[in-house]
């Protein structure tokens, strides 16, 4: 995997301090690489290795534990618009209006479509562009 850092990443990211951010992702290696991304920039990260883990994480955590839910599509286990779609039906005070951003490889139509149904609020390819996940994170958190 590789990821694409530009200039223009420094001060987006230092809006973002404190986030808490949950990232879910089955490749050890992207998530090890997301997750430092994002942790030296001053972001709080949980990681989660698939999708039904990151349901267990949100359900078993208060309201106010994540602000956004990193999700990528493709997982064993439990994939992202499986989990998404547990998410959103739950009782959880968070359920509806955590942001859930799509991570993945595929940028087709129906990928795109799938994830919105499935209630995600973006869809972010790889190879990660930081400067665009870090974008998309201000955008749906209003920060």
């Amino acid at each position: 995997m590789s990821i694409k850092e530009s200039n223009n990443v420094e001060g987006t990211s230092d809006k973002l301090v404190g986030m808490k951010v949950l990232v879910v992702e089955d490749n050890v290696l992207n998530l090890e690489i997301v997750s430092e991304v994002l942790s030296e920039r001053g972001l709080i990260v949980t990681t989660a290795e698939n999708g039904q883990v990151a349901v267990e994480l949100f359900q078993n955590n208060s309201p106010g534990t994540f602000d956004v839910i990193l999700m990528d599509m493709h997982m064993p286990i439990m994939g992202g618009v499986e989990a998404t779609k547990i998410i959103r039906a739950m009782k959880h005070a968070d359920a509806q209006k955590i942001p859930i951003l799509a991570l993945t490889a595929n940028d087709f139509e129906e990928d795109i479509r799938r994830t919105r149904e499935a209630g995600m609020n973006d869809h972010l390819t790889k190879p990660f562009d930081m400067e665009k996940i870090f974008e998309a994170l201000v955008a749906h958190t209003g920060k």
